[in-house]
């Protein structure tokens, strides 16, 4: 075997190659050429290929005496021959196994399968697009049970002994819905005092359990192969409460990787709440996408390259590397279009790396997770993902953080609509803002386990949850005039509060007549506005505060009420919360920042997702940027496009973009970081 070409380091465009191939079809590799299949990636612009040593159906593709040969393959080692082929190109081959679905092993060791507390066994539910039930799922291995895990290390070795191994790539390390009640998962339950079964106690018990097989084999690769990646990929928890989150697993990987493919059921706004926090940790990370259509195993699927552009041109922007998902066929052909694609968003990746080499995130505000263990997750995520979609269209740059982070590298914070607060992040949270930072609230967020409200250093009394709703917000005049008229409507439910001393009320709610009912209604929707109600407070601002009673991030994502947005901007500047780009650029328009020395990187990015199908977001098209400005916090030396371009000045601190620049546009604002704010507005 050729040696490991160098010691780990996170090369940005790279391939997972899937091959999940049923052991009831024939030919498996028959048209596999090693040469042809290095010469595809290589001539694609690719550094590192993910290839597969076992799949879900427990199918193995080299010699093995652990695991089980698939029956039809029709070589001795495909995994070593990708291996030597990669390796002539100087391309790394991270080698992929997987944990937890696995059929052979589900058949052949029945004790060894996740039982759900009423002891019948865990099988995934529904399809890959996770709406369609369909035979042919997913059964669940439990990775708790010692034997499994034995058997697990036995397999390790083995590769770790036949092979040099770049990196180890260990796939779907969960239980299923987080609950697990085998014998020796019951063990672990009783050492651990976690033996209800609840969405809270479950989430708990698999992310110790989690950190307990990482901490194990992470080990046991490290010891064989000591420059090894090592990424284990499972379904990421966003918690305020580190102990129990995604992150609870990082300092037992290398790097991270963020599976979030928009054409399956993740979309377009899930991997920047991801994105945003991963590019705070002392580790590289990766964004993975797919070239399908549709889902993973979407044979013969191929998206249009302005999609593909557009989720690479993200990963790169936000400060991660790319990895584009693909499934080899059966024969062991890859899809010379599909290659084609990647190969031609590589190039640009690949042009634009010097221009983001040594950059830094440079967040201004952060946001705080919604959830906790034991909450919606499909709620908290929707509130994160609706408080992360609106700062970019805002053109915000903010980082996603939970406690354990440093919080006073931060300009302001934003608490989404459920964020939990136990003392010790009370604690925290009170010396920030007694120092003089800035808090953004909404809705339940502030609140503590015991559902009582923790945050009494501000002048606050939030009550209970309004009984009439929807409701409907006015602005004051000053404030937001266009809406100081007229009634808009929020659907979502909030609470009641007062503000307490030197605090005002920018926003007032309205009343509905009545709440709709089977019995009593009116029209086809909702209950309009009683224009004769005394309103109530719907935001109260002190002068370092703010708080929504209602849930504006969650109403955001579910309704796109747009106007919410433009009262949040607006109330972010009366306590003089601003971008570093103030204006000049649509709301679609992208605006991602990195800092390099004293200079402001910026990437622009504009396409459009749409919803024309029904069931997947679609771009086919790159936007002109022709007609906008990029207006600048600070009075910049200079703004030049990665060519040394200079945009036109049009006054003070505004800049008129290329007309002939379409989808994505790099540019340098000089000395931004040591140049006086400017006194424009938004």
């Amino acid at each position: 075997m050729i040696s490991m070409i160098n010691s780990f380091s996170l090369l940005p465009r790279q391939i997972h190659l899937d091959f999940h191939t049923s052991p009831f079809i024939p030919g498996v590799g028959e048209n596999f050429d090693a040469d042809i299949f290095a010469q595809t990636m290589a001539e694609a612009h690719v550094q590192s290929v993910n290839i597969f040593a076992k799949c879900h159906h427990g199918m193995s593709y080299y010699p093995t005496r652990i695991g089980t040969r698939h029956p039809y393959l029709k070589q001795t080692d495909l995994l070593g021959e990708m291996i030597e082929a990669l390796h002539r190109r100087g391309i790394r081959a991270p080698v992929y196994t997987t944990v937890v679905w696995e059929e052979r092993v589900a058949d052949t060791h029945p004790e060894w399968r996740q039982m759900k507390a009423d002891g019948t066994p865990c099988q995934l539910e529904k399809s890959a697009d996770m709406q369609t039930i369909v035979p042919g799922r997913w059964r669940f291995n439990s990775f708790v049970h010692p034997e499994y895990q034995d058997y697990f290390e036995a397999h390790l070795l083995e590769l770790l002994n036949g092979y040099d191994i770049d990196g180890l790539w260990i796939d779907i390390l969960f239980l299923d819905q987080g609950a697990c009640f085998n014998p020796a998962s019951i063990h672990e339950r009783e050492r651990l005092g976690l033996m209800e079964d609840s969405l809270a106690v479950n989430s708990k018990f698999e992310s110790l359990m989690q950190q307990k097989f990482c901490s194990r084999f992470t080990k046991l690769i490290h010891d064989k192969a000591p420059r090894a990646s090592v990424f284990y990929n499972s379904t990421n928890h966003v918690f305020a409460d580190p102990r129990y989150s995604w992150t609870s697993r990082v300092n037992y990987q290398t790097h991270c990787e963020i599976e979030s493919l928009p054409s399956g059921f993740w979309g377009y706004y899930h991997f920047p709440k991801y994105a945003r926090q991963a590019q705070m940790w002392d580790k590289p990370f990766l964004g993975m996408t797919g070239r399908f259509q549709k889902m993973w195993g979407d044979f013969g699927g191929i998206k249009p390259q302005a999609a593909l552009e557009y989720e690479c041109f993200r990963m790169q922007a936000l400060g991660g590397g790319c990895s584009v998902g693909d499934q080899m066929h059966p024969s062991g052909k890859l899809d010379q279009g599909a290659y084609h694609l990647i190969g031609k968003i590589y190039e640009q990746i690949a042009a634009a790396e010097p221009f983001y080499a040594g950059t830094v995130p440079c967040p201004q505000g952060a946001v705080l997770p919604a959830g906790d263990p034991g909450q919606n997750e499909t709620l908290t995520g929707q509130s994160e993902e609706g408080a992360v979609l609106m700062l970019e269209e805002l053109h915000y740059d903010v980082a996603v953080v939970d406690w354990s982070d440093d919080l006073n590298r931060f300009d302001f914070l934003i608490l989404t609509d459920s964020t939990p607060v136990d003392e010790m992040f009370r604690r925290k949270l009170e010396k920030y803002y007694n120092a003089g930072g800035k808090l953004i609230l909404s809705h339940r967020a502030g609140f503590n386990p015991n559902g009582e409200w923790a945050l009494k250093f501000l002048p606050l009394r939030v009550g209970s949850p309004q009984p009439l709703f929807p409701t409907y917000w006015k602005t004051c005049a000053a404030l937001c005039p266009e809406y100081a008229d007229d009634f808009r409507v929020i659907y979502q439910q909030g609470l009641r509060v007062e503000g307490g001393e030197n605090t005002t009320v920018p926003v007032e709610r309205h009343l509905p007549y009545f709440k709709r009912s089977d019995e009593k209604f009116c029209s086809h929707f909702q209950t309009p506005a009683d224009p004769h109600c005394t309103p109530e407070a719907a935001v109260v601002a002190g002068e370092r505060f703010v708080y929504f009673a209602d849930p504006v991030f969650t109403e955001y994502r579910q309704s796109g009420n747009t106007f919410v947005r433009e009262i949040f901007a607006a109330i972010l500047e009366t306590i003089q919360i601003r971008p570093y780009i103030t204006g000049g650029l649509h709301p679609h328009v992208h605006a991602y920042g990195r800092r390099d020395g004293d200079d402001l990187k910026i990437t622009l990015i504009n396409y459009i997702p749409c919803r024309k199908s029904l069931a997947v977001d679609i771009i086919e098209t790159p936007l002109s940027f022709a007609g906008q400005s990029v207006r600048l916090s600070r009075l910049a030396k200079e703004v030049c496009t990665i060519d040394g371009v200079k945009l036109n000045q049009l006054h003070q601190n505004e800049f008129m973009l290329p007309e002939t620049a379409t989808g994505r546009l790099l540019l340098t604002a000089k000395g931004f970081f040591t140049a006086p704010e400017t006194s424009i507005s938004r």
